[in-house]
């Protein structure tokens, strides 16, 4: 089995790091809307948790990948900017290969999620889109940027979904969940182009950080409005 990394040298291994904090950081998200929406009894609070619960384990799954990737190897050789790593087969494969899927799908599935929380759909679309984010990560292992482009064009329709919002309401903490995913999307455009430069794929990384951090900052400041409101 072949596999490509595109991380810079010095950056080996301190992805899963980064990861670790975002599943830390993920999980945290949905422990406070789970517990504000038992509050506020608010159904998008529940699709909020869902989708973030989502985004999260896809991230442990990534973790997985990686240590495949990192720990498992028998043999490097640079081309230009691409490392090529050759792997025995082993049942790790199977592993990897499960992991790789599933951290995509549930991606896509859980960014997918989080923009029906605001944007309701027929169950039949919701149920036909799932097909084809299924389809579209089992058929394009290879083209790592197909799956960035599709997280990019999902966490475009959030950003334009929180700015309809703030049109109407005006309030700076849907501003702030703009911001957020705004960040993310600087992470995916960079994800995308990390073949041309292997840099970017650490910087994309850092500015992802970034992005969920702020995320969580964010919601921990509109749970807690929303709890005031709530017992006043």
């Amino acid at each position: 089995m072949i596999d490509i990394i595109y991380s810079p040298t010095w950056f080996y291994g301190k992805d899963i790091v980064f990861d670790i904090i975002n599943v830390f950081v993920l999980f945290l998200i949905v422990f406070f809307v789970r517990k504000y929406y038992k509050l506020a009894e608010k159904k998008n609070y529940l699709y909020l948790a869902i989708s973030f619960f989502m985004v999260g384990v896809s991230f442990l799954f990534k973790i997985m990948m990686n240590f495949t990737i990192y720990y498992h190897i028998l043999e490097t050789r640079d081309f230009g900017i691409v490392t090529f790593t050759y792997h025995t087969m082993r049942s790790s494969d199977t592993l990897f290969f499960v992991g790789f899927l599933l951290y995509r799908l549930l991606t896509l599935c859980g960014l997918y999620l989080l923009y029906l929380a605001y944007e309701r759909q027929p169950p039949a679309m919701v149920i036909f889109t799932i097909y084809l984010m299924s389809v579209l990560t089992y058929f394009s292992q290879s083209a790592y940027h197909i799956f960035h482009l599709t997280s990019l064009f999902l966490m475009i329709l959030i950003v334009w979904q929180q700015y309809r919002i703030y049109r109407r309401n005006n309030y700076s903490s849907t501003k702030l969940l703009m911001l957020s995913f705004s960040i993310l999307i600087i992470s995916q455009v960079l994800f995308i182009f990390m073949q041309v430069e292997r840099l970017l794929y650490a910087i994309a990384e850092i500015i992802q950080l970034a992005g969920y951090l702020l995320l969580l900052a964010t919601f921990l400041r509109v749970l807690r409005h929303d709890k005031k409101k709530v017992k006043s």
